[in-house]
């Protein structure tokens, strides 16, 4: 018999993680743009994020009228978004304290470009790269770029620099759960790849 979705995150039983997810308080307001691609991505690190902070809210899309309340807030309180551009600055050095809440795009690299080309309004906003971010622990997803994080630890991290009080722990131990059981349902020949 066909074990039946996780009614909260959707996903397999064996890949579910929701046991792990701890709630997170003390973050600043988050929002994700999610690209659609990845909604159904079950690799996707999201559900950690909105597992662990229950007050981060993920808006689905790719055009302007997608985010259109978001784009209205954000010509009424100081946002800040982590892209990284010609125009951003690093993170760990940069002018943080005036940005209320802050925007991190969910997507490929190639996605995630797109959503950002395809809304100028995102172009307004003080906008952020990593500067010295932690090594990627998310073995089992390939990336395009040698810097890459997924977005469970592009949160995290910037938990770590504009919220030092608020403890991001339980959003690594959720990845390590998420990395470990992907594993365990690979075939050995597949989970050879990734140790």
């Amino acid at each position: 018999m066909r074990q039946a979705p996780c009614p909260r995150c959707g996903v397999h039983p064996n890949i579910c993680v929701c046991d792990a997810c701890q709630p997170i308080s003390g973050a600043p307001p988050l929002w994700v743009l999610q690209h659609p691609s990845e909604v159904a991505q079950n690799k996707g690190t999201l559900r950690i994020a909105t597992a662990c902070l229950p007050d981060l809210r993920v808006l689905v899309g790719e055009t302007p009228a997608d985010f259109e309340p978001l784009a209205i807030r954000s010509q009424q309180i100081p946002m800040g978004l982590i892209y990284p551009t010609t125009a951003s600055a690093a993170l760990e050095s940069g002018p943080v304290a005036q940005v209320r809440e802050w925007i991190i795009l969910d997507g490929t690299w190639r996605k995630a470009s797109r959503i950002f080309l395809s809304n100028p309004w995102l172009n307004a906003l003080p906008q952020f790269h990593f500067n010295a971010a932690p090594p990627s622990r998310y073995r089992i997803r390939k990336a395009s770029r040698d810097d890459s994080v997924s977005t469970v630890e592009a949160i995290a991290h910037l938990l770590s620099q504009v919220a030092p009080g608020c403890d991001y722990d339980p959003l690594h131990a959720a990845l390590n759960t998420l990395v470990k059981r992907q594993l365990a349902q690979m075939p050995s020949e597949v989970r050879q790849r990734y140790e």
